[in-house]
């Protein structure tokens, strides 16, 4: 099961989020969010948090609009997203997109890898899908990046030091690399062909693989599906 969750980032292009919405089973949206889903012509099926971003207007506006309401206090433990990948994960949702992710608060930014780790770790697979490519983590396992040859990929250490990297059907593989907290060994490689694969056998690694946006893409997460 496939969900689209937006956060309340900087607004992805209305045409992305109509198509990622499109081929998501359910439709979630953390306060704010639903902002941006709104005036890309999506009505969410849920919007999660505390509503602040959200208001009393913008609420009822959204509910009036069909969507269901899941109310948590100000003062909590978890930010809006977090709680919006746990209500999806809670319905049995296992791949999910995170929409409108990047930009907006700096301290967002920075929390948005230990999001996918934590959706990681709950058993989803989550990708930051935008206009300029997609972002993802993988922990002690593998997964697929799907692109056009040349296009860049990153992979960084999130939680500590990365062990037993793989980088395969890249111009610069690497085969059970270390990599710590400190060192750009993963920044800026490049697809050789049109799918690579990158593993990791102890720790978590967030790649980030930038799309020629003068070249079809593909939708996040190599499902092969027209962007």
């Amino acid at each position: 099961m496939r969900a689209a969750v937006f956060l309340n980032g900087s607004p992805d292009p209305p045409d992305l989020l109509r198509r990622a919405a499109a081929r998501a089973d359910l439709v979630v949206a953390a306060d704010g969010g639903a902002l941006h889903a709104l005036a890309a012509g999506v009505v969410p099926d849920l919007v999660v948090g505390d509503m602040d971003s959200l208001g009393d207007e913008g609420a009822r506006r959204v509910e009036g609009r069909g969507a269901s309401l899941e109310r948590h206090p100000s003062r909590k433990d978890k930010m809006d997203g977090h709680l919006a990948v746990l209500a999806a994960r809670e319905r049995g949702v296992t791949d999910l997109d995170l929409l409108c992710a990047a930009g907006g608060r700096p301290g967002a930014v920075f929390a948005l890898p230990h999001l996918l780790l934590a959706a990681e770790r709950m058993g989803v697979r989550a990708t930051v899908a935008a206009e300029w490519g997609e972002m993802f983590v993988v922990e002690d396992g593998h997964r697929t990046v799907g692109g056009v040859p040349g296009e860049s990929v990153s992979v960084f250490p999130v939680s500590g030091v990365a062990e037993g990297v793989t980088l395969e059907g890249f111009e610069y593989p690497l085969g059970e690399a270390r990599i710590g907290a400190g060192d750009t060994l993963g920044f800026h490689n490049e697809l050789l062909g049109e799918e690579a694969r990158v593993a990791v056998k102890g720790g978590a690694l967030l790649v980030i693989h930038e799309t020629r946006r003068d070249e079809a893409r593909t939708m996040p997460g190599g499902g092969g599906e027209t962007f």
